[in-house]
This record gives C-alpha cells, sequence and structure tokens, in this order.
C-alpha cells in the first residue's frame, strides 16, 4: 500500500472513529422528549446574516435538511428541495442545516439559487443534528415535522423524486387539514422513510 493511500484510509478511520466518539458524548438521554418525539430547539447563524432559532420556522409542515457542500449526495437531492420550496413555500417550509463554512455554503445557494432559509455551522450545526438522538447517523439527514413541531419522520440518506412524492402528498394533506399528525406519521414512517 502506497504511502499517501495508507494516509488516505488512516485519516478515514480516525474521521468515523471521531464521529461515532463525538455521538457517544453528545447523546441526549434516552428518555428525553426531544430526541423522539418534538423538534429540539436550537439556534444557529443563518446565511443571510443574524441568527434564527428553528422554531421560527414553524407554523407549516417543516422538511429541515441537514446537508454540506462536501457531501455529493446532499448536493444531488438539492435540487428537488429547491423545487418543492418553489412550488409549495404557502404550505410546506423547508430549511436547510449546513454543517459546513458559510462561504461554500453561500457559493453553492447562489448557483443553485437556493431561495428557502439555511442554517450554518461546523460545529454547532453538528450538536443539532446530534439532538436528533440515534435518527442521525449521517449526511444527508432529513426530519418531517407538523406545524407544531412534532416529528412525523426522518429520512436518512439521499432523497430521490420517488421518495419525495409521497413524502410530499403527506405533508400537503397535513397542511391542509386533510391528514391528522399521526396518520402523516404512519405514512412517512413507510417506505424509506423511517
Amino acid at each position: 500500500m502506497k504511502q499517501g493511500s495508507f494516509m488516505a484510509v488512516a485519516l478515514a478511520s480516525c474521521a468515523i472513529a471521531g464521529f461515532f466518539a463525538y455521538r457517544w458524548v453528545m447523546a441526549p438521554p434516552p428518555d428525553s422528549p426531544s430526541a423522539a418525539d418534538t423538534l429540539p430547539g436550537f439556534v444557529l447563524a443563518q446565511a443571510t446574516g443574524g441568527e434564527a432559532d428553528i422554531r421560527d420556522y414553524l407554523g407549516k409542515p417543516m422538511v429541515l435538511n441537514f446537508w454540506a457542500t462536501w457531501c455529493p449526495p446532499c448536493l444531488r437531492e438539492m435540487p428537488l428541495l429547491v423545487d418543492l420550496h418553489r412550488r409549495h413555500a404557502d404550505q410546506i417550509q423547508v430549511v436547510g442545516v449546513a454543517i459546513d463554512r458559510l462561504e461554500p455554503v453561500l457559493e453553492f445557494m447562489a448557483r443553485l439559487e437556493v431561495e428557502y432559509p439555511v442554517l450554518v455551522g461546523e460545529q454547532d450545526a453538528m450538536q443539532a443534528a446530534g439532538l436528533f438522538g440515534d435518527a442521525f447517523v449521517g449526511l444527508p439527514f432529513t426530519v418531517f415535522t407538523d406545524a407544531d413541531g412534532q416529528i412525523l419522520g426522518v429520512h436518512t440518506g439521499e432523497i430521490h423524486a420517488e421518495d419525495l412524492q409521497p413524502i410530499e402528498a403527506a405533508l400537503l394533506a397535513l397542511a391542509r387539514g386533510e391528514l391528522l399528525p399521526g396518520e402523516a406519521r404512519r405514512t412517512l414512517s413507510g417506505g424509506s422513510v423511517h
């Protein structure tokens, strides 16, 4: 094995070990209600300046997407979320949380014309993702809530168009009052959403 390859494997192993050590140390207590049922409160910097509490965006069903510019699956799914926001901003709130530095986030947002709110932080954003307990295992990571912040489901990994169709339908039905939160939770807990 060449020295460069060995170094890459060693660094990747350290990063993975560090991530799991971080999760073990920073994990919320198992009996914490925010770890399972309700959107936890956290405040992060906004990409546009200032700070925001994630709960400021409640009032509509929410799609909360944790991502990073260095995460290829995150970047592949972003156009779907941008399109969802453009078509349904009046009924569904999309919020991004970039676990990243501000400069690359702003560059990517400009290139893709992201219009929904994006919160940014490195360690702070990682800690916010960790508030979801064992549901958060890596990026991309997406959480679906009702208008009051009750967690209806999560999706780990890249969201594809076929994944988004039932999610979109359930959240729109919930927003219109055609579906109760419990029914939406059952719908969003099936298939690839859990």
